[in-house]
């Protein structure tokens, strides 16, 4: 009787789901300043309370990018450590501590959270900007610039099978874009990253036509996907300040666009958890809980089902409400 007592609690042990705190691995690198010379980094890891709260934590041990690409490395060969490293990078004003806390709690719990027994390993990219938008645009550069060789150097140490996604929101793109072209990347024409996801993308629309910065991006990545929002009111802002179209308002040509890019439309998505982000319509990809599940499908490669019908072209597709 004892015996079998033991054993089911022994069964329960294995099959009790991971609280917040067990189930990430979850890097931060916080990048301040305005210029190189002055450049601050604090490295540490990312903490959880049961609702999935974050808390930032600075290590002692880890003081040089280098030691934070070994630890990464050293966590994704971990036993019962999933073979995906997520990194996401957050629009301009995105660090502020409250904005940070939201979309990381919401991020980590309806995103990042698969129940399949094994830790997740992320790394998240927290840059500070400026009140003046236009120099927001230089910091984010010149940050982006920065850390190119860094993000070369974790790309390059992963497994094979190891699979890397980007999530990128708004300035967060701009960055994107000068690591991958100071990182030299794009160059080894060979994919290396498994999803790029842009959300609500403060960039110009012709960033990926002949002769400009994200031209080869199409074969360093597995899938890109471009979400836009027809009434993205930060977005239209943007537009009259660069007195261009915007890729996360405006989206791109479909007809010219590489066979691994889809655009997911999602003007007509309301479920927006707060009265704030409903008036911008800019913060859906961590506001939304429809959008966080389709974001969730892309990563993991799942069915997590959402509805969709497409638009003039296969790979343009519109997200509707689900009916149940």
């Amino acid at each position: 009787m004892i015996f079998r007592v033991l054993f089911y609690l022994m069964l329960g042990l294995i099959v009790t789901p991971m609280n917040a705190q067990e189930e990430f691995i979850h890097y931060y690198l916080k990048i301040d300043g305005s210029d190189i010379e002055n450049f601050e980094l604090k490295l540490g890891v990312v903490e959880y309370d049961a609702e999935y709260n974050p808390r930032k934590r600075e290590l002692e041990n880890i003081t040089s990018l280098t030691q934070l690409n070994d630890a990464i490395c050293n966590s994704l060969g971990e036993e019962n450590t999933s073979e995906q490293l997520n990194i996401v990078i957050h629009g301009i004003w995105g660090n502020q501590i409250f904005a940070w806390r939201e979309m990381v709690r919401n991020l980590s719990r309806d995103v990042y959270s698969v129940d399949d027994g094994k830790k997740k390993v992320m790394l998240s990219i927290i840059w500070n900007s400026s009140i003046n938008y236009l120099t927001g645009i230089k910091i984010a550069r010149k940050k982006g610039d920065y850390l190119g060789p860094f993000i070369k150097e974790l790309v390059n140490c992963q497994a094979d099978k190891t699979k890397i996604s980007f999530l990128c929101h708004s300035m967060g793109n701009r960055m994107f874009e000068h690591i991958m072209t100071s990182s030299g990347l794009i160059k080894q024409e060979q994919k290396v990253i498994d999803q790029y996801i842009a959300a609500g993308a403060d960039l110009e629309n012709d960033v990926f036509n002949k002769g400009k910065s994200l031209e080869h991006l199409h074969k360093i990545i597995n899938n890109v996907t471009i979400y836009v929002h027809n009434n993205d009111r930060s977005l239209k802002m943007s537009k009259l300040i660069n007195k261009n179209d915007r890729l996360g308002l405006n989206g791109l040509n479909p007809e010219k666009m590489p066979d691994n890019f889809t655009i997911i439309d999602v003007s007509v998505i309301k479920d927006h958890v707060n009265f704030s982000s409903s008036m911008s319509n800019h913060r859906y990809f961590y506001m939304s809980p429809m959008v966080m599940k389709d974001i969730k499908r892309i990563i993991w490669s799942k069915d997590f089902t959402t509805q969709k019908k497409k638009l003039d072209h296969p790979r343009r597709l519109k997200l509707i409400p689900d009916e149940s």
